[in-house]
């Protein structure tokens, strides 16, 4: 029985709300750093710990066994656990006084957070059909980029004003009505395509049979990678602001923010347009896009941290943002053409689970210890060539779409 076009809008938008609280709560945190640095005495390896490792262990290590329960358990209702979990962990962390405080806080986030993308891209594959999945995928993602634009914005400006301990506070508790919202209204759909009559297969059974497909291996490994860059930029990238140009913390925030919020919104909505419209000439671009934009995106990344001119720095960034963001939902989205409809929260969980420990956990911590060592020569300027570094993933991730592409046909499910 085919579903009311409203009822699959409707769950998008709350779905797409969801996204927007789980990356607001994710990055809040990077516009926070250097009044953190200041009061806690933290170094930026520190720093890289908080923002990446402290929330990508549990994360990751949680990701598959809650990907599991969303295959086999109500996805709403877990959902509706998870954000009310990653909300108030945000809040506690505003109330930490020391970095081992701060560290166990995050990694409650990561625990909350762990469960909210797979089995929101398990419920979107369901109630979208196969040729408008990228679209949705990509919507949902907007949601995301508009999370961090709005996280990076407005904690900016209440740490100004407030503090930062009552910016996290505040941007925390805001996401408990949400979590009702989902819980009292959504509904659970019924699962395309899953046949009922497989036998149980074990986690490592099911991902055993997935990464044989060299397709999905190399796409999971092309996301991997370029999450290493993803990352490492976004988490440091107001502070690079503030060493390189001297700005306040709400000047950085907006400026943060409008690189997430243009370039990434617009990226990802115009990269699930345009995969809609490409994938039906030929099912590969929807891994040739991510491969295209991922290349060209690492020499605009360059230009920007190399720039001495704020407004430049900041224009550049914007575009480079744009060109990640348009294949970053396509990438995720073509996951589901190589999976299953029983494994598909799985391979979500996988992904997330190995750009957790590369990108997320990786990405930031690498970037503040390039940082810490350059720190020596290059004074407050260690950060720009750390950074720019760090764009050598976004190529690297580019090559790995390129070869998922070269066997996508023949593995595709």
């Amino acid at each position: 029985m085919q579903k009311p076009k409203w009822l699959a809008a409707y769950a998008l938008g709350v779905l797409t709300l969801v996204s927007f609280f789980n990356y607001m709560d994710r990055m809040v945190l990077a516009v926070l750093l250097e009044p953190m640095r200041k009061e806690l005495h933290l170094s930026d390896a520190q720093l890289g710990l908080l923002t990446g490792f402290a929330f990508a262990l549990l994360y990751a290590l949680l990701g598959i066994p809650l990907a599991r329960l969303a295959d086999r358990s109500s996805r709403v209702k877990l959902l509706a656990a998870c954000l009310g979990l990653w909300s108030l962990m945000t809040a506690t962390t505003g109330i930490a006084r020391s970095f081992a405080q701060l560290f166990l806080a995050r990694m409650g986030v990561g625990i909350g957070e762990a469960g909210c993308v797979p089995a929101a891209h398990s419920l979107i594959g369901d109630y979208f059909p196969a040729e408008r999945r990228a679209m949705g995928v990509s919507t949902f993602q907007a949601g995301a980029l508009a999370g961090v634009s709005a996280g990076l914005i407005i904690a900016g400006v209440l740490a100004e004003r407030f503090g930062w301990r009552n910016a996290l506070v505040v941007v925390g508790l805001s996401g408990l009505p949400l979590g009702l919202l989902v819980l009292l209204t959504f509904r659970e759909p019924a699962r395309h395509g899953h046949d009922h009559t497989l036998a149980p297969e074990t986690a490592f059974t099911a991902i055993v049979g997935l990464l044989r497909r060299r397709a999905l291996l190399n796409l999971i490994i092309g996301i991997s990678i370029g999450g290493f860059g993803n990352y490492g930029i976004n988490q440091w990238l107001p502070s690079f602001y503030v060493r390189s140009f001297g700005i306040s913390l709400s000047r950085v925030g907006l400026l943060a923010g409008m690189a997430a919020g243009i370039g990434g919104v617009l990226g990802v909505l115009c990269g699930g347009f345009a995969a809609m419209k490409l994938i039906p000439r030929d099912k590969r671009w929807e891994l040739w896009l991510p491969a295209i934009v991922y290349c060209a995106a690492a020499p605009a990344y360059v230009i920007s941290f190399l720039s001495h001119s704020l407004e430049v720095a900041v224009g550049i960034n914007i575009i480079a943002t744009f060109l990640v963001a348009s294949g970053g939902g396509v990438a995720l989205s073509s996951l589901q053409s190589f999976a299953e409809p029983h494994r598909r929260a799985l391979v979500i969980s996988l992904t997330l689970f190995l750009s957790s420990l590369i990108g997320l956990g990786l990405g930031p911590l690498l970037v503040g210890i390039l940082s810490d060592r350059l720190k020596p020569v290059l004074g407050l300027q260690s950060l720009r060539y750390a950074l720019v570094c760090s764009t050598i993933s976004l190529l690297w991730a580019g090559v790995h779409f390129y070869l998922s592409a070269r066997t996508a046909n023949r593995e595709r499910i």
